[in-house]
């Protein structure tokens, strides 16, 4: 290959972000690249094919490491930019600096590329930094990405050329981090590890509570078979058991009337809740039952991020209404336990959802995902197949010897050269 480019880590990091920010399918945005960069990306397309593709609903993909060296202190910033900053009073301090961010003189990057008739991606670090489509025109607002796709074109071949010797992935399985891995950790050894977190955890919870949730959860018919009701409902009656749950938790303005309480804690778009006859069970009925009623979140008592609210949902069928509870967040577990409780005192029939795993949470047996750098540790599932992952975590590269053997990692996917006939032709 003519005129290889080898690019240092903090480089890459840059074209990552650069790149990584542009995301022209999902936002329409009108930047693309110009035509040299096209023709580098289509030698790239054409030189992974000697690599065995995988497929995903009919969707080619390639999953491989490349590696970058750190490089020169020059290549992560200027010094003189830094220090006028602020962030920086010295030469030392700029190096600390340097090697905080990039404490290893090596630097993997997990590479993902996809074709799917003729439209193309290619995800580095978990960031979408080249994506071609063909129905698209190439002439608007190019970009000269020529450096960075020689790169990938470079670190592409020397991939092939480890595979052909069959070192790539002996030396991926010893040198890849720790932080780049997907595996997981059972709760307890993680508390073992740091038993702050298990003091924080059950800091607002008596043991006994937490026994008794255990008990009620483990004894929690299925679905299909959950049959208690409560015969009619109101949407005061609604508030009214919202503040049970309110005043388990020892939330603020418990001492206002439940309406009050709940509008002061629940997210607040109600779908017309509070217009309703308070008292009427019909009015209740018709409210939950209008198909028209479409965009609030009435169920969000316990306000927060979408992963992170407290979930009360009434339900209704031929028998009566009944209640959903879920807050799996693990911040968030033991107010949804006391909530449950409270419901559960009060006599209500209340099924809590993700029971088992919240069970297995409580007794240190719930197993927690953990998620390479770059991923948001929130709706990883797909990440574990065949388990039932709810919690997840990046690795703290700074404190991870303390949970390391501790630790079930996945394995690696291979990804194999294809081989050749005697004519020569791949088969």
């Amino acid at each position: 290959m003519e005129n290889k480019v080898t690019l240092s880590a903090p480089e890459i990091d840059n074209y990552i972000h650069r790149l990584g920010n542009i995301h022209y399918r999902l936002f329409n945005n009108d930047t693309t690249y110009d035509d040299e960069s096209y023709k580098l990306i289509d030698q790239f397309y054409e030189r992974i094919k000697c690599i065995q593709h995988k497929e995903d609903h009919g969707a080619k993909f390639w999953t491989l490491w490349f590696k970058a060296n750190r490089g020169p202190i020059e290549d992560f910033g200027d010094f003189e930019e830094y220090k006028l900053s602020g962030e920086i009073d010295s030469l030392e301090q700029f190096e600390q600096l340097w090697h905080m961010y990039y404490p290893d003189e090596e630097v993997w990057h997990e590479i993902r590329v996809g074709e799917d008739n003729g439209y193309r991606w290619i995800i580095l670090h978990h960031q979408m930094v080249i994506e071609v489509d063909p129905n698209k025109s190439h002439k608007d607002w190019p970009q000269d990405i020529r450096d960075f796709v020689q790169w990938l074109l470079y670190a592409l071949d020397e991939c092939i050329e480890l595979l052909k010797k069959g070192t790539y992935y002996d030396l991926v399985d010893k040198q890849l981090p720790p932080e780049l891995k997907v595996g997981t950790i059972k709760r307890i050894d993680y508390w073992n590890a740091y038993p702050e977190e298990r003091e924080a955890f059950f800091k607002d919870i008596e043991d006994a509570d937490v026994n008794r949730a255990i008990k009620l959860m483990q004894e929690q018919p299925s679905y299909e078979d959950f049959s208690d009701r409560i015969p009619s409902m109101t949407a005061n009656e609604f508030y009214r058991i919202c503040s049970l749950g309110y005043k388990a938790n020892r939330y603020e303005y418990i001492d206002l009337p439940p309406k009050d309480q709940y509008y002061r804690h629940a997210d607040g778009r109600d779908d017309g809740l509070q217009q309703i006859d308070g008292d009427s069970p019909e009015a209740f009925h018709d409210w939950l039952n209008d198909m028209k009623r479409l965009g609030g979140h009435p169920w969000e008592v316990c306000r927060g991020g979408n992963s992170t609210h407290i979930t009360l949902r009434v339900a209704e069928d031929e028998n009566g209404y009944y209640l959903f509870l879920a807050g799996s967040a693990v911040w968030r577990t033991i107010e949804t336990l006391k909530f449950y409780l409270a419901l559960k005192d009060e006599g209500l029939p209340v099924f809590i959802m993700d029971a088992n795993e919240l069970t297995a949470r409580l007794k240190g047996e719930e197993r927690i995902g953990i998620v390479p750098d770059g991923v948001i540790p929130k709706y990883c599932s797909s990440w574990f197949p065949g388990e039932k992952i709810i919690s997840f975590m990046n690795l703290d590269s700074e404190d991870k010897e303390k949970i390391l053997p501790f630790i079930t990692w996945q394995p690696i996917e291979h990804f194999r050269l294809i081989e050749e006939s005697e004519h020569g032709d791949p088969v």
